[in-house]
C-alpha cells in the first residue's frame, strides 16, 4: 500500500542561502503549521540523537519527552523505506542539501502510517551541526487519494466500453479516456491520438459559448446543452443533446469533467443501413450514474 505515493527528493539548503528578514515571528509561524497543517518539529544532533516535538512523538507512537537514538528512529520506518531515508540523510550531509520525502513507518502498536518530511541542515564554521525539519502524518490524505484513483480507474474502464460517445477530462480539459464511439464521432481512429491532449489542441476552433460551458462545469455545474455534428448517414448537420458533468476528487474540488453526447448515431460508420434513432428524453442519466461512482 502507498507504494506509488512514496517520494524522495533533494532541495537547496537554506543554510547556503543569504537570509532575508522574516516577515513574521518564526516560532509563531511554526505554531500555525503545527495547529493547522499537522506538522511537528524534529532535529538530529550528530552523531545520532533525535529530538521530537510532542505532536510528532505522538505520530511515531513514542514518549513525548526525552531523546531518541537515531538508529531506533530509523527502525520505525518500513524495511523497504529505511534505505531511502538513510540515503537522503547521507546525501544531505555530503552535498549540503535539504530534502523532502514521504515514507512509511510501522508504529510499535502495529499501525502503518505515511509520514511526510521536509528537512534542512544547519552549518557552522563549514561543518554540519544538525539536521532539522518538519514532519506530519498524511495517511488519511494518501488513502483518500488511492480511493479516488481507484474510482477514476473504474470510470475510465466503464467509459472505454460504453456504446455511446463519452469522454473523461481532467481539470485542465485534457482527455484522460474516451469511448470508441466518441473517437468516431470526432473522426479519430485510436485513443493515442487524443489521450493527454487538451480540447483546445484537438479542437482549436472551439466556439466561445462551448468554452464558457466547460468553464461553468469546472466550477461544479452540470451543463445540459446541444452540440451540432454532421450525421454520417445523412451528411446533414444535426444537434445532439449533450451533458457535461464535473467529477470530484473531494467534496469541494473538481477533478475534471465527463461529457456524454446523447445520440449514438453520430458514432456509426458512414453508410450504415440503419436510419438514425434519436434518444428520446435524454436527461443525462448515464452521467448521474457516473457521478455516483466517482
Amino acid at each position: 500500500m502507498f507504494d506509488k505515493q512514496l517520494i524522495a527528493t533533494s532541495s537547496e539548503s537554506l543554510a547556503l542561502i543569504e537570509p532575508v528578514p522574516a516577515i513574521a515571528d518564526a516560532e509563531r509561524a511554526l505554531q500555525l503549521l503545527e495547529q493547522h497543517e499537522g506538522f511537528g518539529q524534529w532535529k538530529i544532533i550528530f552523531p545520532g540523537t533525535v529530538l521530537l516535538s510532542p505532536q510528532l512523538a505522538e505520530v511515531y507512537g513514542l514518549a513525548a519527552d526525552g531523546a531518541v537514538p537515531l538508529q531506533d528512529m530509523v527502525k520505525l520506518y518500513c524495511a523497504e523505506d529505511r534505505g531511502k531515508l538513510l540515503m537522503l540523510i547521507a546525501q544531505s550531509l555530503q552535498d549540503r542539501r535539504g530534502f523532502r520525502c514521504r515514507l512509511r513507518i510501522e508504529r510499535r502498536d502495529g499501525q502503518t502510517r505515511m509520514v511526510e518530511t521536509i528537512a534542512d541542515l544547519r552549518v557552522r564554521d563549514g561543518r554540519v551541526t544538525e539536521l532539522f525539519g518538519l514532519s506530519r502524518d498524511v495517511t488519511a490524505d494518501m488513502e483518500a487519494e488511492l480511493r479516488n484513483e481507484g474510482r477514476l480507474q473504474l470510470v475510465q474502464d466503464l467509459v472505454g466500453a460504453l456504446p455511446a460517445p463519452i469522454v473523461v477530462l481532467d481539470d485542465r480539459l485534457r482527455v484522460m479516456d474516451c469511448s470508441v464511439h466518441w473517437l468516431k464521432a470526432h473522426r479519430f481512429v485510436e485513443r493515442r491520438e487524443v489521450v493527454g491532449k487538451t480540447l483546445q489542441q484537438l479542437f482549436p476552433e472551439t466556439p466561445a459559448e462551448q468554452a464558457a460551458e466547460y468553464e461553468a462545469a469546472l466550477k461544479g455545474q452540470t451543463i445540459k446543452t446541444r452540440r451540432t455534428f454532421t450525421s454520417p448517414t445523412t451528411g446533414a448537420p444535426v444537434q445532439f443533446a449533450t451533458v457535461i458533468a464535473p467529477w470530484f476528487v473531494s467534496d469541494r474540488k473538481v477533478g475534471g469533467l465527463t461529457m456524454a453526447i446523447g445520440w449514438s448515431e453520430i458514432a456509426t460508420v458512414k453508410g450504415a443501413a440503419a436510419a438514425p434513432q434519436v434518444m428520446e428524453g435524454f436527461d443525462g442519466g448515464l452521467l448521474d450514474m457516473l457521478k455516483q461512482v466517482v
